[in-house]
């Protein structure tokens, strides 16, 4: 292919590319992402996850690659003069690649946490706890208000094994085929209480206690599909292609109901208070009556590099999520629109062992004001990211990445205020065998 004609490809890449973001994706699924996050076009071990049917263009041999990210994470919300904010850290976030190329042919496996958002916990309670009490004329009429309470925690890890094989079919196309386990694991457990104050009338006084400890499992399995366009060393694109991964959660949760009704000693004034706070989609989906499937969206990548001199390569890709044909029996995709993200990226090799990396990315997750709440609330986001490798030698490379995440701000219709950002750092190694 000659040179114009690349760099128009390149740029029909660029524009189609404003694809990808999610519900609950991460991309970020090894260190060399943090560097710069246009990963879906470039060859390396990386493609393991990133560009399967890239690996075959690889030279011989097998390799290894280990990565960790730690994310220092600021969540707050707000509603009126109530503030509940996380900074609880994800320190440890591996994963593994592993690719073994002969001739033809390579075989590629990868592990890590394919989606979910870690750990977080809210000290004091969570903002839907006073919104609940201030916009329902049946609590005002019983002088009900929101005190406090425990650290609430929530969890998210969604794990995923994948493997496959990528097979060259002529001198310029490659193709792969692979499947994906997860196991996921969502947990949401915490207290927040309540008082009432009716002399007046037959209710008389006391405290309601909010008590949940909620666990939802689920198993899923993906099909992954992967197309490569390699006409020469200096151009590459790469695709790839993620089924609708069926994930079936059974919740295990009794606590709440319980907790309302011995705090107050009264079935009537315990119904009350679960029965109107039961309705909130924020606890909803975390009760029995939410078990049902929350499927992971089917998703589509592609990518292109191009090396425009020998020290200086770069980078553009860009994913979609199809978040509205997703199933989901808990409602919590209703209002979504698809979402995207886009990125570019740059590599120059600073010196002879020594390559420098940065990218950006930017990230519509397909959220809106109808769709974020205290417990389930993805924003938009502008990803700044730099990064450097070191060739210690023909066998062994050192990386160092990081991030910074700065999250869009906004309010969800019940006027309860979200922000987040995070700083990402990651470390990891290659060795060929």
């Amino acid at each position: 292919m000659k040179f114009k004609q690349q760099l128009i490809l390149l740029g029909v890449i660029l524009s189609a590319n404003v694809m990808g973001g999610s519900i609950d994706y991460l991309s970020q699924q090894d260190a060399e992402y943090l560097a710069h996050p246009a990963m879906v076009g470039k060859i390396g071990v990386s493609g393991a996850y990133y560009n399967p049917a890239g690996t075959v263009w690889l030279e011989d041999g097998t390799y290894i690659q280990v990565s960790n990210q730690t994310h220092l994470k600021d969540y707050s919300m707000e509603y009126g003069s109530y503030r509940f904010e996380s900074d609880k850290a994800s320190p440890v976030v591996p994963s593994l690649q592993i690719v073994k190329k002969k001739g033809e042919t390579a075989f590629f496996f990868h592990a890590g946490a394919i989606a979910g958002g870690g750990s977080v916990a809210y000290t004091g309670g969570i903002a839907t706890f006073p919104q609940i009490i201030t916009s329902n004329p049946m609590f005002e009429t019983i002088g009900a208000k929101y005190v406090g309470g425990s650290t609430i925690h929530g969890k998210s890890y969604y794990i995923a094994f994948q493997g496959g094989v990528a097979r060259k079919f002529n001198e310029v196309w490659s193709g792969a085929v692979g499947v994906r386990l997860i196991d996921a694991e969502r947990e949401f457990k915490g207290e927040g209480n309540f008082e009432y104050n009716n002399l007046g009338g037959y209710l008389g006084s006391g405290k309601a206690k909010f008590d949940i400890d909620s666990e939802r499992t689920a198993f899923g399995v993906t099909g992954i599909l992967g197309l490569n366009y390699h006409p020469n060393d200096k151009f590459n694109i790469g695709m790839r292609y993620e089924t609708e991964t069926k994930l079936d959660f059974d919740n295990k949760e009794h606590n709440l109901k319980k907790g309302f009704i011995n705090s107050t000693g009264s079935n009537l004034i315990g119904d009350t208070f679960y029965n109107t706070i039961i309705k909130d989609p924020a606890i909803k989906q975390w009760m029995t009556e939410g078990s049902g499937k929350r499927n992971l969206p089917a998703m589509a990548a592609i990518g292109a590099s191009y090396k425009v001199t020998e020290k200086l390569t770069l980078l553009a890709s860009g994913n979609y999520y199809f978040i509205k044909e997703a199933s989901d029996d808990l409602n919590n995709f209703d209002h979504y629109d698809n979402g995207y993200e886009v990125a570019v990226g740059v590599d120059y090799q600073l010196y002879e062992r020594w390559t420098l990396m940065a990218g950006y990315q930017y990230t519509n997750t397909g959220a809106n004001e109808k769709t974020y709440t205290d417990t389930d609330y993805v924003l938009n986001a502008n990803m700044y990211s730099i990064g450097v490798k070191y060739r210690y030698s023909s066998q062994l490379e050192l990386l160092a990445a990081y991030s910074y995440v700065d999250y869009v701000t906004d309010k969800n219709v019940k006027n309860i205020r979200y922000s987040k950002h995070v700083d990402a750092f990651g470390l990891g190694l290659i060795y060929k065998f």
